[in-house]
């Protein structure tokens, strides 16, 4: 009898994740959001015309391109590439400003 008591006082699993169940309720489980890696990373060839290259950087709060380099937009990422090689010298997403994302 007195096993059964001591078990009654301790929460399960279930019960033991939501702390803020209200009677009549139920708990939900958020997922986890996972950061995806970035399409690609410095050193990386970009293949050419497959992504878009950002014509007025500084919409983006970005110096203009010089030099030589270029921005491309690459998935959700923006990077300063050579436009010559197509090499990924630098990913400048959070350099960047909130008007074009």
């Amino acid at each position: 009898m007195r096993v059964l008591f001591l078990i009654a006082l301790f929460p399960t699993a279930s019960t033991a994740q939501c702390l803020m169940q209200m009677a009549g309720t139920n708990c939900v489980v958020v997922p986890q959001t996972q950061v995806a890696p970035p399409a690609a990373e410095v050193g990386d060839i970009l293949p050419r015309g497959q992504y878009n290259m950002i014509m007025n950087a500084p919409y983006y709060g970005l110096p203009r391109a010089q030099d030589g380099w270029v921005y491309f937009r690459v998935e959700d990422d923006i990077m300063r590439v050579q436009l010559r090689t197509m090499e990924v010298l630098e990913i400048v997403t959070n350099d960047a400003a909130r008007n074009g994302r």
